[in-house]
């Protein structure tokens, strides 16, 4: 299962949308130069994906989710942004180009960076959904990105470096850093299409298990694949000697871990309706082939 064909009529939807957005919102500021840089970056839109697949399991629209889809990208963005800085990860390419401070500065690129933050409560706050709607998703953005997820995750990661690290501590970081983030695309998408409380608590466990597989998967690539493939820099995590999978359990074994997340995942979907979530499903199975 190639995930660029099951994913490209969504992604471009988003695509579109974003460009209508940006298009929009334009200004000569030198901040929203890099910001927009960074949002145009590209990459398979997994995020806003997941977002829309989330919605249509419950009977919603895949339009419907685009402004809360955008928002999760912008909070998406500026991690990366963050995340490449020297002062983190120090990286120079991201998506098969040059990254935010490479190309405006360190300074413009921390901004562009926070202006994202803001943007994204901008772009909810603004929606045409139902007022209990945008809280619930402001509310779980919130608590999925600072100091329960995505930024505490980041700052475990960092201090982690260069020190002797067990399986759960590496999963507690996946969990953070990325998994919520996961976590949050399938409420988001839930919540829109009117999801029951019920409906939703599955879809954002199947979240939970896909972010853990994907960043194991991510890390594995970063061993076992090139620059030129995934478009950023591979090895770093190695040379960094960063808190991963494959420091903790080695390439076989994170495989094997990263199967068995997939496989956790796929149990949590929905089976009265096998063919609203059949995509999600697709989706889990090849992130997982590429490391297979």
């Amino acid at each position: 299962m190639d995930i660029t064909v099951l994913t490209s009529g969504k992604k471009d939807l988003f695509d579109r949308y974003l460009r209508e957005y940006l298009e929009a919102e334009g200004t000569s500021s030198g901040i929203f130069e890099a910001f927009a840089y960074s949002l145009k970056a590209g990459g398979k839109r997994i995020r806003p994906v997941l977002t829309m697949l989330a919605c249509e399991c419950l009977g919603g629209k895949a339009e419907d989710t685009l402004p809360a889809g955008l928002a999760i990208e912008m909070i998406h963005t500026f991690s990366l942004i963050h995340d490449d800085l020297p002062a983190l990860d120090n990286d120079d390419l991201r998506r098969g180009r040059p990254t935010c401070h490479a190309m405006f500065g360190e300074a413009t690129a921390i901004l562009a960076g926070d202006a994202l933050i803001f943007q994204a409560l901008s772009v909810i706050a603004s929606a045409g959904y139902p007022a209990q709607t945008k809280l619930d998703i402001l509310g779980f953005m919130a608590e999925v990105c600072g100091v329960k997820g995505l930024v505490q995750g980041e700052y475990r990661d960092v201090t982690a470096e260069g020190k002797e690290i067990s399986m759960d501590e590496v999963r507690d970081i996946y969990r953070r850093k990325t998994a919520r983030l996961f976590e949050l695309c399938m409420f988001t998408g839930a919540r829109v299409a009117g999801g029951a409380q019920e409906q939703i608590d599955p879809l954002v466990g199947f979240g939970t298990y896909l972010g853990l597989a994907f960043q194991a998967i991510d890390d594995i690539l970063d061993v076992t694949s090139s620059r030129e493939v995934l478009g950023k820099t591979t090895g770093k995590d190695l040379a960094q000697d960063k808190a991963t999978i494959v420091k903790a359990l080695g390439l076989q074994e994170s495989r094997r871990w990263a199967r068995d997340m997939t496989e956790k995942a796929v149990s949590l979907l929905p089976a009265a309706d096998g063919a609203r979530s059949k995509d999600l499903k697709r989706l889990a199975l090849g992130m997982l082939e590429r490391v297979a």
